[in-house]
């Protein structure tokens, strides 16, 4: 298998993934208006879309009670005609989760509902007659939500969002004996709230988030990455995140990653300016009430050469303007799983980008 991958790399390597000019949709999430933050990957090829959370009667901008759901969906992407076909409910009402593809399963890490933070852990699975199971895994050491998490060497990491004991905590699970989570060193610097880890195979890249405002002090975006080495457990600074068309910092708060053999891509996320005169208080009573485009979503597509060590950027792409979505990458094409396209306001939309190689 590892020779495998090993060729898959090489053959990606000799390429440039450029984006092809016409997305493609599936069918809609089955919760009406969709959702924000859920569990979403592949078990083969079955995309699998469970939990998150909307605004299902009165708008935020209203005075809204926000809505956690259960629910969970699976979708044949190979089947001629692609429905969803609900699965087992998920084990609680969660939403701002994170969601890990193995071997195995789907793994569903920590996340938050209307009445608490989690701990929980599970992997939804399909057995040898096609049902999908959920089976337990070790809980968290402490609750997590809003963080990010990514599988290397047969091991998940977890780290970011908003921690229990409040630190910033790096948690590492061990796939091959499941026994406990293992702490490992925090990151430097300022909280990171919704960020986004990826790796390239070797070391794990923290990307963006954000710290909330304090007493004492206003907002802090990160518009940077930090690198983690596990060989020796250390944290070190990377590079920044690009910036934008407009030239303004990019904090990457809400918005979403995957790695290929060779390559990060990036996407989605709030606007810098905006979200931090949001958090600050100083974004006026009429925030909520904007047209989606007032918010200024990134709607352009990073992608990181880990060799080279070069940016790309794919300006104006649809589909991708929104936060708290979840982006996936199998064969060769890119999903854009729900989120919001303004703060408040969710889409049931799967928007397919395929990549196209170029000699």
């Amino acid at each position: 298998m590892k020779k495998l991958f090993l060729i898959l790399g090489i053959l990606i390597a000799q390429c440039t993934i450029n984006m092809a000019q016409v997305p493609t949709l599936l069918p809609d999430y089955p919760i009406t208006k969709g959702v924000s933050a859920p569990f979403a990957g592949f078990i083969r090829n079955w995309l699998i879309v469970g939990g998150g959370c909307n605004f299902p009667t009165i708008p935020a901008a209203e005075g809204g009670e926000k809505a956690y759901y259960n629910q969970c969906y699976a979708l044949d992407i190979q089947a001629a005609s692609p429905h969803w076909t609900k699965i087992s409910d998920l084990p609680y009402p969660v939403a701002y989760g994170c969601s890990v593809e193995t071997p195995q399963g789907l793994v569903c890490i920590g996340g938050m509902n209307a009445d608490s933070c989690l701990t929980s852990v599970f992997r939804i699975q399909k057995d040898s007659f096609g049902d999908f199971l959920l089976h337990q895994l070790p809980s968290l050491p402490e609750t997590i939500d809003n963080a990010s998490a990514t599988m290397l060497n047969e091991c998940i990491y977890i780290t970011g969002g908003n921690q229990q004991l409040r630190e910033n905590a790096l948690y590492k699970l061990d796939l091959q004996t499941c026994d406990k989570w293992q702490k490992l060193s925090s990151f430097p610097g300022p909280q990171r709230v919704q960020p986004i880890l990826v790796n390239d195979g070797n070391k794990l890249y923290l990307i963006g988030g954000f710290q909330a405002p304090s007493d004492s002090s206003s907002s802090i975006l990160s518009h940077d990455i930090l690198c983690y080495t596990p060989q020796n457990d250390q944290w070190e600074y990377a590079f920044p995140i690009p910036y934008g068309n407009n030239k303004e910092k990019r904090c990457m708060a809400g918005g979403s990653g995957v790695q290929t053999g060779t390559q990060l891509i990036l996407t989605g996320g709030v606007n810098y300016r905006i979200f931090k005169n949001a958090l600050d208080g100083k974004a006026g009573k009429d925030y909520l009430t904007h047209a989606p485009s007032w918010y200024k979503f990134n709607d352009d597509i990073l992608f990181y050469d880990f060799t080279h060590k070069t940016w790309t950027t794919k300006v104006n792409i649809s589909g991708m303007a929104r936060a708290g979505g979840i982006l996936l990458y199998r064969e060769g094409c890119l999903y854009m799983i729900c989120g919001e396209i303004k703060p408040g306001i969710r889409t049931p939309k799967i928007t397919v980008y395929p990549l196209k190689k170029e000699e």
